[in-house]
């Protein structure tokens, strides 16, 4: 333990250079079911749990404003018979969103959007019910109220998630961007100070003996000793987060109040606000460069789900070094292609090759094209035109298969009116 004791100083020391400021910190463990995992996504569902003292053995609350009911049917709470509190320990929102759920989304979440007498609405899959929901804006002015009552005196509040999946993980981004479009990034910045991702913490702090994966339901096994507790919902992971944080802290230090050091481990990992914005808009540029050179790589998204995750996994290593499609363009233009292509960091080397001849194969046939622009032979055209070619050579032999037909009806003395 001391290995890992002397790693998580370490990494508190990097933290506390851009981090949080010292201060009387309170942590809510939340987390978001998303329509897909964009930036384009939105949020569908926010789930909290803010730890109390004095309500650890409370039953969860499942509406976080006192009107808006969890129709999800689990055991922990009955659809429609939740117990209300004056300080509810758990918050839980629905929100309508304006796209509609991924098929990887509807069935992580059980969520999908039905139209009925020309209104959307979320339909739970599992229960066949309609879930009751608030607009976006609603929700997210409701959660903040909700937030305000939760910080009470502190300085500020830390948002803990679990995402064990770094690479993919959008729930701050999700969250900041949903906040500028109604232009509560403000607001929202005096009540929540900061976030941390609970994988930081339990991978440090937690036993590695013990501990094989940071998956959620792993840890359950692990930490919590009990498989059979609910991850279904938004809220109910959090109250697992919260309960493996707790366990992990514990055996750390066992002679310290649960909620300070809590706070106080949790806040050495977190980020600042403003840090989180940025990496928003790095994540936005990422983005707009991937999106920049679909013409690459837009043949091999129709190949399967394999190939297509393989070409996504290349297209984000790319942009991770800084190329885009112009940029790709202006180097094949100076025969500068290959040599900055080999400097791109992959660690399989396969795709690493594929991604050379994919780069390399797309503009030797672009300009091989605007060589040829009025070739009519397939071996002229780019890659994209050869694989439509196939389709429309077999369309033109039946419009060649048509005109001998009326050619020979014309001999045959039907020959069409002309007119003079």
């Amino acid at each position: 333990m001391n290995g890992v004791v002397e790693n998580g100083e370490n990494k508190m020391e990097d933290k506390s250079k851009s981090g949080l400021p010292a201060g009387k910190y309170k942590v809510v463990i939340y987390d978001f079911e998303t329509t897909g995992k964009s930036l384009v996504d939105e949020i569908c569902h926010i789930g909290c749990y803010a730890n109390s003292p004095k309500q650890e053995e409370q039953v969860p609350v499942e509406n976080g404003d006192g009107g808006e009911k969890d129709t999800n049917g689990e055991s922990e709470t009955k659809p429609g018979k939740e117990q209300q509190t004056t300080d509810p320990l758990v918050y839980s929102q629905y929100i309508m969103p304006h796209r509609n759920l991924s098929y990887s989304a509807r069935n992580a979440h059980n969520l999908v959007v039905v139209s009925m007498d020309h209104q959307r609405m979320l339909r739970d899959t599992n229960s066949g019910r309609l879930v009751k929901t608030k607009s976006e804006i609603s929700a997210l002015q409701d959660w903040m109220k909700w937030l305000e009552k939760v910080k009470d005196d502190c300085d500020g509040i830390i948002l803990v998630h679990h995402a064990h999946d770094k690479a993919r993980d959008l729930q701050v981004p999700l969250l900041l961007i949903s906040l500028a479009r109604y232009n509560l990034v403000q607001r929202f910045s005096t009540i929540v100070k900061g976030f941390c991702n609970s994988v930081n913490v339990i991978s440090d702090l937690g036993d590695k003996s013990l501990i094989t994966s940071l998956s959620l339901r792993s840890l359950c096994k692990t930490v919590l000793k009990d498989t059979s507790l609910s991850t279904r919902t938004a809220s109910h992971r959090c109250r697992r987060i919260h309960d493996i944080l707790v366990q992990v802290v514990n055996d750390s230090d066992k002679d310290t109040d649960n909620n300070n050091l809590i706070a106080d481990k949790v806040s050495a990992y977190a980020t600042s606000v403003p840090s989180e914005e940025a990496k928003v808009r790095h994540l936005e540029a990422l983005q707009k460069a991937q999106y920049s050179m679909r013409p690459i790589f837009v043949e091999f998204f129709r190949d399967g789900y394999k190939m297509r995750t393989r070409m996504v996994g290349i297209r984000r290593c790319l942009a991770e070094h800084g190329l885009d499609y112009a940029k790709l363009t202006d180097l094949a233009k100076q025969d500068k292609l290959i040599a900055e292509l080999e400097k791109v960091s992959i660690e399989d080397p396969d795709n690493k090759t594929l991604m050379v001849n994919t780069v390399k194969d797309h503009f030797k046939e672009k300009s091989s094209a605007k060589k040829n622009p009025s070739s009519p032979t397939v071996n002229g055209a780019s890659e994209h035109e050869a694989g439509e070619g196939k389709g429309q050579d077999d369309g033109g032999k039946g419009q060649e298969d048509g005109d001998k037909g009326r050619g020979n009806q014309d001999a045959n003395g039907d020959a069409p009116q002309v007119k003079n």
